[in-house]
């Protein structure tokens, strides 16, 4: 049966969820958002901010019931309160949710934050899942928490955090080989080549320490070597994405585009925009390419066409594409999104933009 919005006006004014990106235009859009993204959900649809939307949206009542809603405790009670605030879902719909929030509620509270964090991370926002972590570790100090929190370093370049994290992993269990993989992966990336030399021969010889052993030489400048070890897989991801890295070191950029698989647009975009200013366009076809490849809502690669655009002097462009990814709030978006107000001339913008990456810097960093 047809069901009608119970706003019969267009509103031009979205709420994007801060932690998809993803933007709704109705009540109904926005439950059903909450109803499939709950876990992503937990820090928006409870806050004045979206009450104020909804109230925007000339729905007073509905919006002054959320606001009531916001302080019903426990946490599944909450959720499925705002679910039925219209009549929307149907009853099987909203109870087989409500089991699944309350197998959820039941796990420990570590737990559950730990893996709301994992999926910022799977979905590749390890910035968005730090914050998770440290109040994860507050609960409990535990191997998990410390070995993926350090993943999340590792992947946002904050090598000697991550390292940090995972030196205390490891005092915990010395004889986790997972453990000391990454230990000494940190350790290497943090420049640290004489203690993860010393970690890496107490390691089994396996293809984890092959990569390692070609990372440490790739660090080191020491580039025939570092090829030699990763020729040894070059079909896999990982040992593929070095080689043609070392490649790059070395200018030699034919090489590098020919070792990557012809479907690894974002990778190919990245050799074309480090190859020069005349091979932008490339770089700028492949990763669109990317983004079509059932990626739209990737603020990564959305920030990524923004700057190449940017550099290839298409500001309209670099304009449109970047705000794809600002509901993000990502600290790189943000800092991308400055450089394209400054690039035209818009200075208030810019250090709006600015003052915008410093205070997300200060909140991603401001209990570390």
């Amino acid at each position: 049966m047809l069901q009608l919005c119970i706003s019969q006006t267009i509103s031009n004014t979205p709420y994007a969820f801060k932690s998809t990106g993803i933007s709704v235009y109705s009540i109904e859009e926005a439950l059903y958002h909450t109803y499939h993204y709950w876990r992503e959900s937990l820090d928006d649809f409870s806050t004045g901010m979206f009450a104020s939307w909804v109230e925007g949206l000339g729905e007073a009542s509905i919006s002054s019931k959320m606001r009531d809603i916001t302080r019903i405790e426990p946490l599944s009670l909450r959720i499925i309160s705002f679910l039925g605030i219209i009549e929307y879902f149907s009853h099987g719909e909203i109870a087989a949710l409500q089991a699944d929030l309350e197998a959820w509620e039941h796990r420990a509270e570590w737990e559950k934050l730990k893996t709301r964090a994992d999926r910022f991370v799977s979905q590749g926002e390890p910035a968005k899942a730090l914050p998770l972590y440290r109040k994860a570790l507050k609960y409990e100090e535990n191997l998990t928490i410390l070995n993926n929190m350090a993943i999340a370093h590792l992947q946002l370049s904050n090598y000697k955090a991550g390292a940090a994290l995972l030196a205390k992993a490891q005092e915990k269990e010395p004889e986790n080989p997972a453990i000391n993989l990454h230990y000494t992966e940190a350790l290497i990336l943090s420049g640290d080549y004489e203690k993860a030399n010393q970690l890496l021969s107490q390691l089994a010889d396996c293809i984890d320490t092959a990569y390692l052993q070609g990372l440490m030489a790739y660090g080191q400048d020491d580039y025939l070597k570092a090829l030699d070890y990763f020729n040894k897989h070059p079909d896999i991801t990982a040992f593929t994405h070095k080689i043609a890295d070392t490649y790059l070191k070395m200018r030699m950029y034919d090489k590098a585009l020919a070792s990557l698989d012809p479907h690894d647009h974002e990778k190919i975009a990245e050799i074309y925009a480090a190859y020069g200013q005349a091979h932008l366009p490339e770089a700028i076809r492949h990763i669109r390419q990317a983004i079509a490849n059932g990626n739209q809502n990737n603020p990564s690669l959305w920030t990524k066409l923004a700057t190449y655009y940017r550099k290839d002097y298409d500001n309209q462009r670099a304009s449109e594409a970047i705000t794809k990814a600002l509901p993000a709030k990502a600290p790189a978006t943000l800092l991308e999104n400055a450089r394209i107000n400054k690039s035209q001339s818009r200075m208030r913008e810019y250090r709006s933009s600015l003052s915008d990456v410093i205070k997300q810097l200060k909140s991603q960093y401001r209990e570390e």
